[in-house]
């Protein structure tokens, strides 16, 4: 049992699309099986309302889990059933999960979904023989892709800190493992080999070869330079830099700027609460900016957002908001 959770545009699609074609491993949609932490200590509510009403109230926001897809099996009326007699959540994993590993003839399970980040500490402490992994990439070409995806500047930086800090946390635990994305494509059979062995599975060298794969969800999402499915290419490194200048700026000033709230810091127990200790941990060049400069657009962002969050029923972030700007300055 293996849980993926990251920022979006980390590379976690390409990972999932190359070990759900190892004979041994069922990789489904994504289901944000893992983004609700509550399911833990309050099982006998949050059982009821995994459907629709289960929220999360972190970066990326929740209402409800994703399990009628067809890849895993369940139809509504038996899923409902099997939810009702889980005694925990635990048990509704592994029955949830047996399904599609019977259907499938393969004997290990991963659930990606990047909001897996901020339930990979609980999932750690209730699961003691399951593993994490997370993907990491260059901040900086990480929201420039996500704003090729229609991400204003603030909210692809929020995103990228907020699940990077959250995953990153977890560093230090032997069940956690990490994947640069870099790395990945530049080098994809000894990072796959590598990490084959980290879930103690054979490597198996056909899970590298691309090919058509059928199936409900997308192979590529907007301002992605190519699908998942397609061959492993390294043409995403460097993405920032073929940016134009003013758009480099803004992001090195939002990136600069946007920090984890202390409130959020101490509930999900998030060690990393902004870009430059990410960075300094991670092991990518911190690229100060210019916050004067783009503080009223920055401000702008974050106030719409919240806004929108209180509008599509999450009130408490109204006050108890995740995102922070700090006293904007020039830094560079």
């Amino acid at each position: 049992m293996v849980v993926i959770g990251c920022s979006g545009s980390t590379g976690s699609s390409l990972l999932k699309t190359i070990l759900n074609r190892h004979s041994q491993i069922f990789a489904g949609p994504e289901a944000a099986l893992f983004a609700f932490p509550q399911v833990y200590d309050n099982w006998a509510v949050c059982k009821k309302k995994l459907l629709k009403g289960i929220k999360n109230e972190d970066w990326q926001l929740r209402k409800g889990m994703i399990l009628l897809q067809p890849e895993f099996g369940w139809e509504r009326q038996e899923l409902e059933q099997m939810i009702a007699v889980s005694n925990s959540f635990q048990s509704f994993i592994k029955a949830f999960f047996d399904k599609p590993l019977k259907q499938t003839g393969k004997t290990n399970w991963i659930a990606k979904t990047p909001a897996n980040a901020i339930g990979m500490a609980p999932f750690l402490a209730h699961f003691p023989a399951g593993k994490v992994i997370q993907t990491i990439r260059n901040p900086y070409d990480t929201i420039a892709s996500l704003m090729a995806r229609g991400i204003n500047v603030y909210a692809a930086t929020a995103y990228y800190v907020y699940n990077t800090a959250a995953a990153t946390s977890n560093r230090g635990n032997q069940r956690y493992y990490e994947i640069r994305y870099e790395d990945l494509v530049a080098n994809p059979r000894s990072i796959i080999k590598n990490l084959l062995n980290f879930l103690e599975l054979p490597f198996e060298s056909e899970i590298l070869v691309a090919k058509h794969e059928k199936r409900a969800e997308p192979t590529a999402m907007k301002g992605w330079k190519h699908e998942e499915t397609a061959a492993v290419k390294t043409s995403s490194i460097g993405r920032f830099q073929e940016l134009e200048v003013a758009q480099k700026e803004l992001i090195k000033a939002a990136f600069s700027a946007f920090y984890i709230s202390k409130s959020y810091q101490q509930k999900r127990a998030i060690k990393y609460a902004d870009g430059a200790k990410l960075c300094e941990v991670l092991g990518y060049e911190y690229l100060p900016g210019d916050t004067v400069k783009y503080s009223f657009l920055l401000k702008k962002y974050r106030w719409r957002d919240q806004l929108s969050r209180v509008k599509h029923g999450f009130y408490g972030q109204f006050s108890d908001y995740p995102g922070q700007l700090k006293a904007l300055k020039i830094t560079s």
